[in-house]
């Protein structure tokens, strides 16, 4: 599969099949966190990056088989919303499977009304609001000329006034940056003015695309109470029980999930219900074919996947 990767266990939506709608590394922002890595095309133009047959196409093949899913999510490489398909798309999966769908994004285009329509179809739309204020927002979000903070704000607000979609905004807070008392206010202002419906908290967990650190969970939580936002969440990990049917499919179960999201040992194991012993060993196979590269972060080794 080229364009759909997982399911992967995601925590915040559970048992999730990835849909990717862009190349690597197509994108309207280079944010200092981004675990994918650092930006190579920033625009806002919006276009089919990726062949719409052939997604389709794929998304047929995997889910003529009902696959127990919670959700089919469009995230991946870069920004879903700069695939100009993306409302067709959306039709056609409520109009032939069952399943929820919910799309990643950081909020950059909904402020147009075109965008906004082909998203009122989705489930679950979870936009990021890493800023309350412009200076802050291009340091930590480095978005394409043009790109303010107020368009995200207005995209996002439309979207919880005009829509019917469930909206989850996620901050993610980087030391030294966005995680001042008087950011933190402005930010905590910003979602109490959109109230979401549900407002997750989060930090940097994966190896960034900078040099940039988290914060602990502690410092998360006092960050909660602060906003005191009545529907706020510090994101935490969870667990599942998925399995690999042989160890060549587990080597590219692990290869799809590392090549979007570096984790370690521990997680992988986690998130694909499967032995740590299995998926060292398998990782050890695809150190030795150069498909994935080990790096350290907060100390810790982390598998990270390498583009073919």
């Amino acid at each position: 599969m080229k364009y759909i990767f997982g399911p992967v266990f995601s925590r915040r939506l559970g048992i999730s099949l990835g849909v990717d709608l862009v190349p690597f590394k197509v994108c309207s922002m280079d944010c200092l966190y981004c675990e994918v890595g650092a930006t190579t095309e920033k625009t806002l133009k919006r276009a089919e990056y990726v062949p719409y047959c052939a997604v389709v196409e794929e998304l047929k093949e995997y889910l003529s088989s009902k696959p127990d899913l919670d959700y089919i999510t469009f995230s991946g490489y870069g920004e879903p919303t700069l695939f100009s398909r993306l409302g067709e798309l959306v039709s056609f999966l409520k109009e032939n499977y069952p399943y929820k769908i919910a799309l990643l994004t950081n909020a950059s285009l909904l402020y147009r009304d075109e965008v906004l329509k082909e998203v009122e179809g989705i489930d679950v739309v979870l936009p990021s609001l890493d800023a309350g204020s412009e200076e802050v927002f291009q340091k930590l979000n480095k978005p394409v000329e043009g790109l303010t903070l107020s368009k995200v704000v207005e995209g996002i607000k439309s979207l919880t006034s005009e829509t019917s979609c469930q909206v989850w905004v996620e901050t993610l807070f980087v030391k030294g940056i966005n995680d001042s008392e008087e950011e933190i206010d402005r930010i905590g202002e910003l979602i109490h003015f959109l109230k979401p419906h549900k407002w997750q908290v989060n930090t940097v967990a994966r190896p960034p695309a900078y040099a940039v650190k988290g914060l602990s969970y502690e410092e998360l939580l006092k960050i909660v109470e602060k906003v005191n936002y009545p529907q706020s969440e510090v994101v935490v990990k969870g667990s599942s029980s998925r399995t690999a049917s042989s160890f060549k499919e587990l080597k590219e179960e692990i290869y799809n999930l590392v090549l979007r999201r570096p984790c370690p040992v521990d997680e992988i194991s986690e998130a694909l219900g499967v032995e740590k012993e299995e998926v060292e060993s398998a990782v050890s196979e695809l150190l030795k074919e150069g498909r994935v590269k080990e790096l350290y972060f907060g100390g810790e080794p982390y598998v990270k996947g390498v583009p073919s």
